[in-house]
């Protein structure tokens, strides 16, 4: 019995433990909240975000009323997908342009257009003239200029002249944008790219981008170039009618020179060595909607250029008197301080009607040009005729002037075909940061006729220029003057034809008629085959591209210019053949990009100044919306 009470016992006392032991914990394996997040409703609202435009600063100068044919617009996808490393690059897209290339990516590169020399090419920056400054403040180079950093590229073409308006981008979304670049090629070549834009819709925006490039030459030569450009923008613009914005572009070119083997103190290249500043403030106000209405755009500009390059080492400027005539150099950069600086002040006011536009901009300036002024009107009758006028009279250092008068007409004919002239006569100084060039006469006409199809697009232009007289090259010290040329005639020819959707052929070709002037090769031409496609049957979305162009550029012998003694500097013929590779998928492309294919020797400029056999870049782009 005892044992049974024993055992009885010990059961109740296990019993009683298990029990204990299977207690329901009652605490949540998770306290935390439940996660009410709709991230399908966050998705579709970035996704309405990055659709929703905001009111941006409009463009100085693209909204005036031109004929037909008068202007060439290059927007931000084609920026993107033409295969140019540079802004001198890009304008080689322009009939008639010949690229004075002292070499590679890097080395200058200076635009001659129907033999006019580098001068005739003008700038403006987000609508304020972007001048010449530092070590040569005669003409721009506009491998200096940063080609990331710009959304949209108008060149207004007359005979003789190019106008060149660079208009950077603007975020016109309330969601941030980014953009990320990356670039490498052959001798070490890079480049980084950088940009992130942010606005808000009630006014309130910063930019910041960055692009640095380093370009050295072939193993063991001098002449290395790197640059290292920078932009910052503050900007208020509560609404499409008025704004307020703050811009500032840094650039610190570092350019070496190259020198003529075995030749001691031959330059080929001068050096390059310092730091531009370029501050603009810009004030707008709109009267009307959609760009039609009044419109008053107020503007100050700051540019100054601190010079990097010893004292001792810095050219003697001088005027030099040979076979051809006065070599002019720059009498207005102080080499005593090694530093320059210019002011602009002025506005632009217009009224723009769906059939006429009226506008006018004054500026006056700390030196070279001290007042600027320039009036223009257009009209459209019938939706057939154009008509323009312009009216510059500019005022320079030492009392003189350069003052003239531009015509133009268009009419748009039936079955595709139009018919644009000009007509600009006045009188003009080249150089104006050079005070012994003295004006001279102007009396240049240009008639061009162009037809368009679904296909193709064919244009044919013939312009008869006044005798002009170039000025010579700095940067290329060899090139120190061009003869005066007389009356020139030129022809140039442009088409463009896509006989399949994936496939165009397009080029152009210029040559002067009779008489054949110094300072640009006597025939020149410039082709492209592009294959590029969507591949839409695979890709229905369009969200893939592809695009493969082979480019050739040639030349006939002909004669750039003069040395200091008089003495012809012959160029002789060459052809240079180009490939590019891009793909895109998405926010995100890649290149290649090889020149010089055939791998010759010759020269755009002088002998010394090539460019490498076969050389290559290669790089890619990301961009970012939100």
């Amino acid at each position: 019995m005892r044992r049974l009470s024993l055992a009885a016992a010990l059961l109740l006392a296990t019993r009683a433990a298990t029990l204990d032991a299977q207690v329901i914990d009652t605490a949540r394996v998770d306290s935390l909240r439940r996660d009410t997040t709709d991230y399908t409703g966050l998705f579709i609202k970035a996704q309405l975000d990055a659709r929703r435009l905001i009111p941006v600063a409009p463009r100085i100068g693209a909204g005036t009323l031109l004929p037909p044919l008068s202007r060439l617009v290059i927007d931000r996808d084609s920026i993107l997908w033409h295969n140019a490393e540079t802004v001198g690059d890009l304008l080689t897209k322009v009939p008639g342009v010949f690229l004075l290339r002292g070499g590679w990516t890097g080395r200058p590169e200076l635009p001659t257009y129907q033999a006019h020399g580098a001068t005739s090419v003008e700038y403006l920056l987000d609508g304020i003239p972007y001048l010449p400054i530092g070590q040569d403040s005669v003409m721009v180079d506009p491998s200096m200029l940063p080609l990331s950093f710009l959304d949209r590229v108008e060149v207004e073409r007359m005979p003789g002249r190019l106008r060149v308006l660079l208009f950077t981008r603007r975020n016109d979304r309330s969601v941030p944008y980014s953009r990320i670049g990356i670039a490498s090629g052959d001798l070490q070549y890079a480049r980084y790219q950088g940009v992130l834009q942010k606005r808000s819709p009630k006014g309130p925006g910063l930019a910041v981008a960055f692009d640095h490039l380093a370009v050295p030459v072939q193993r063991g030569d001098p002449g290395a170039y790197s640059n290292t450009q920078g932009l910052v923008r503050l900007e208020y613009i509560p609404s499409a009618r008025r704004g307020a914005e703050v811009q500032l572009l840094l650039s610190g070119p570092d350019r070496e020179a190259i020198l003529a083997s075995g030749r001691t103190g031959d330059t080929l290249s001068r050096p390059r060595h310092g730091s531009r500043k370029d501050l603009l403030a810009h004030v707008f106000l709109l009267g009307g909607a959609n760009g039609m209405g009044p419109r008053l755009d107020l503007l100050v500009g700051r540019t100054h250029w601190t010079d990097h390059i010893e004292k001792d080492s810095t050219r003697i400027l001088t005027e030099v008197t040979n076979a051809t005539g006065v070599v002019r150099t720059d009498t207005t950069y102080s080499l005593r301080e090694h530093t320059r600086g210019v002011t602009q002040v002025g506005g632009v006011a217009g009224y723009r009607l769906a059939a006429a536009s009226l506008d006018g901009s004054l500026f006056w300036r700390s030196t070279w040009t001290p007042l600027d002024l320039r009036l223009r009107g257009g009209l459209a009758p019938t939706r057939r005729v154009t008509a323009s006028l312009d009216a510059v009279y500019l005022r320079h250092d030492a009392s003189r002037t350069s003052k003239w008068v531009i015509a133009r007409g268009g009419i748009t004919l039936p079955l595709g075909f139009a018919v644009s002239g000009l007509w600009r006569k006045g009188s003009e100084v080249s150089a104006p940061a050079i005070r012994t060039d003295s004006a001279q006469a102007v009396d240049d006409r240009s008639l061009t006729l162009g037809w368009r199809s679904r296909f193709a697009q064919v244009e044919g232009s013939y312009s008869s220029n006044s005798a002009f007289r170039p000025v010579g090259y700095d940067q290329y010290p060899a090139l120190a003057a061009i003869t005066p040329s007389g009356r020139s005639e030129w022809l140039t020819l442009n088409a463009r034809i896509a006989p399949r959707q994936w496939l165009v052929l397009d080029g152009w070709y210029s040559t002067p008629q009779g008489s054949r002037p110094e300072g640009q090769p006597p025939t020149h031409s410039n082709l492209n085959a592009t294959i590029q496609s969507k591949f839409l049957p695979t890709f229905t979305s369009g969200i893939f591209n592809l695009k493969l162009q082979m480019s050739m550029e040639n030349w006939s012998p002909g004669t750039l210019g003069r040395d200091r003694a008089g003495t012809p500097l012959a160029l002789k013929g060459a052809t240079y053949l180009r490939g590019y590779i891009g793909f895109q998928i998405g926010a995100f492309s890649a290149y290649y990009d090889r020149y010089n294919l055939q791998g010759t020797d010759l020269t755009y400029v002088l002998p010394g100044l090539r460019i490498p056999r076969y050389a290559s870049t290669f790089g890619v782009r990301w961009e970012f919306l939100n």
